[in-house]
């Protein structure tokens, strides 16, 4: 192969080079046997929810749920629950809930389901659920799931 330069300038060749690498180094833990995968959401345990002294899932979520506006009405009923900050500028701003995998569309039922009967609550981040639910998911998830009866 010939190389051609522009007047004045060195010539280069690039040649092809294969490199082994003898050593891997990684710098990560291990998760314990058991513990919850962050990356999947985070888990409230039916035990976390008994400590909470809550009634019903509202209370259940406003007490164990971070980062989250729970907004009510004037006489103290479930509006709206939301993530805080901007999530999106144009689709969907409400978080989604389901209940047992199906959709809630209004949040004044999770005032009417009792604290004890249920068995664990799944909070998904926007990132989270629009990879599960898509993008009118993109302020996030709440799954709840019951204890069979």
């Amino acid at each position: 192969m010939k190389a051609r330069t522009a007047p004045g300038r060195p010539a280069l060749m690039l040649a092809a080079a294969c490199l082994t690498l003898s050593v891997v180094a990684c710098n990560a833990r291990a998760r314990p046997a058991g513990a919850p995968d962050p990356r999947k959401g985070t888990v409230i345990t039916a035990e976390q929810i008994e400590r909470s002294g809550a009634r019903t899932v509202w209370e259940a979520l406003r007490r164990l749920v971070p980062s989250t506006i729970f907004t009510e009405t004037p006489r103290g009923e479930p509006a709206r629950i939301r993530r805080r900050g901007p999530s999106t500028i144009e689709l969907f701003e409400d978080m989604l809930i389901y209940v047992d995998n199906v959709r809630v569309g209004d949040v004044t039922v999770l005032d009417d389901i009792p604290a004890r009967t249920v068995e664990r609550i799944l909070v998904l981040t926007g990132i989270e659920a629009t990879t599960r639910y898509g993008t009118n998911a993109g302020d996030g998830v709440i799954e709840i799931f019951t204890r069979a009866h």
